[in-house]
């Protein structure tokens, strides 16, 4: 594989039209860090100088009424749907993943049918293990977490004690991918629920929740979604659990009739009442730009581009870095892969600092882990031949070793 090769597969790709529909950086420098904050869609800087002046200067409080303050956060749930296969109207925006967690995990809990186990593993996002931990001190019950150290003792520890299965559906490190299909049979053929953090899925891998047979989804906006900055969450729920009980959290949002100002809370219909409070307008707006993107695209041809870009960065990777110490560590099999490709090299760290140095923004994990989040919309096979390309010369000339890449950033 060479340059002229990744060229040509940019003049071939049907989604390329969509990489005008966002900032493109002033420097030099290649985005691989999807994975932890997609770019930013060219329409958000006037879409906020429209806001600002038009709606909270010129309307204030009558922004309620007659701007869609309270529209969007349903609004961007339809328009990410289908890269989930949630179902139109089951999709809620609000919050953070960790509030989102909590509330669906709770809700889970509550609506088991047997159990007394809530079953993970050690791959999970730290704050995914953190809340399942945590709700054994903030219920009379006490949820025990058992956190499996490998996905085989998972698989294997399903039982009849099991009352959820709680996972992150791609390894934050490694960016392994669970068989979501095959977990939810295993889970439910014991009784047991399902909860998946996407976070590391939507908007760039397969996920197909109802045709999984999932029950319950969170994730966060502010990745492969390009939501923005700290932007807002989603969660997902099965539309046969959707009114077992009311929301963890009951608030003026999830409320039948937000407006009634009543006294007496009545669950909205459906996923709907795990909304809490007040939307954060500015960034279901900034949020809003992304899902209008998103609502274009056609979720097959998303997961075809992104599967080529997996397969060419490690193709690449083992092309051109194998022999200067740089190992794979995410499955080559794309049935297995999540949305970033994850290799080791024995100065990961030093050699993300001299990848920044060089325009290449990846991430970095203790203890040797680089990560390339990747950008189906945005990110071109020309980025990737480049990217590595640099990386190849940071490993050839040795001056990841330097004493200024020392001090490593996450």
């Amino acid at each position: 594989m060479d340059r002229a090769a990744c060229q040509r597969l940019d003049q071939e790709d049907p989604l390329s039209r969509f990489r005008a529909r966002f900032m493109s950086p002033k420097k030099d420098t290649i985005f691989l860090d999807a994975n932890s904050m997609g770019a930013m869609p060219v329409t958000v800087p006037e879409r906020l100088t429209s806001f600002c002046t038009d709606q909270w200067v010129e309307l204030r409080r009558q922004g309620w009424t007659h701007s869609p303050w309270l529209q969007r956060p349903g609004q961007i749930g339809d328009a990410i749907a289908h890269l989930m296969g949630a179902g139109e109207g089951n999709v809620v925006v609000s919050d953070n993943t960790t509030v989102n967690l909590y509330k669906i995990l709770t809700y889970a809990w509550r609506a088991r049918s047997s159990g007394t186990l809530i079953l993970t593993e050690d791959g999970n996002f730290p704050t995914d293990l953190y809340v399942a931990q945590g709700l054994g001190h903030a219920h009379q019950d006490q949820p025990k977490a058992h956190v499996c150290s490998s996905r085989s003792e998972l698989v294997s520890r399903i039982g009849a004690d099991t009352a959820v299965v709680y996972l992150s559906h791609a390894d934050y490190r490694t960016g392994e991918r669970w068989d979501m299909a095959d977990i939810n049979r295993r889970a439910h053929a014991a009784g047991a629920l399902t909860v998946w953090d996407l976070s590391h899925s939507t908007g760039a891998i397969p996920v197909d929740l109802i045709g999984d047979d999932a029950d319950f989804a969170v994730g966060c906006g502010y990745k492969y979604l390009s939501g923005g900055p700290g932007g807002p969450a989603y969660l997902w729920v099965h539309p046969r659990h959707a009114e077992k009980g009311w929301p963890t959290i009951c608030g003026w949002m999830g409320h039948r009739d937000v407006f009634a100002f009543a006294t007496k809370y009545e669950p909205l219909a459906g996923a709907g009442r795990h909304a809490t409070g007040t939307p954060a307008v500015i960034a279901d707006e900034i949020f809003f730009c992304a899902a209008e993107i998103w609502q274009e695209v056609d979720q097959n041809l998303l997961w075809a581009k992104h599967q080529a870009l997996g397969d060419l960065t490690i193709e690449l990777l083992e092309q051109e870095c194998g022999p200067l110490g740089v190992t794979v560590n995410t499955p080559r099999d794309y049935r297995q892969r999540g949305g970033h490709i994850g290799f080791s090299h024995p100065g990961a760290g030093p050699v993300s600092e001299a990848l920044l140095e060089a325009g290449v923004v990846g991430s970095f994990r203790r203890p040797n882990s680089l990560r390339f989040g990747l950008g189906p919309l945005y990110l071109s096979f020309e980025d990737i031949w480049e990217a590595i390309a640099r990386l190849r010369q940071i490993l050839e000339d040795n001056r990841w070793q330097d004493e200024r890449f020392q001090q490593v950033s996450v």
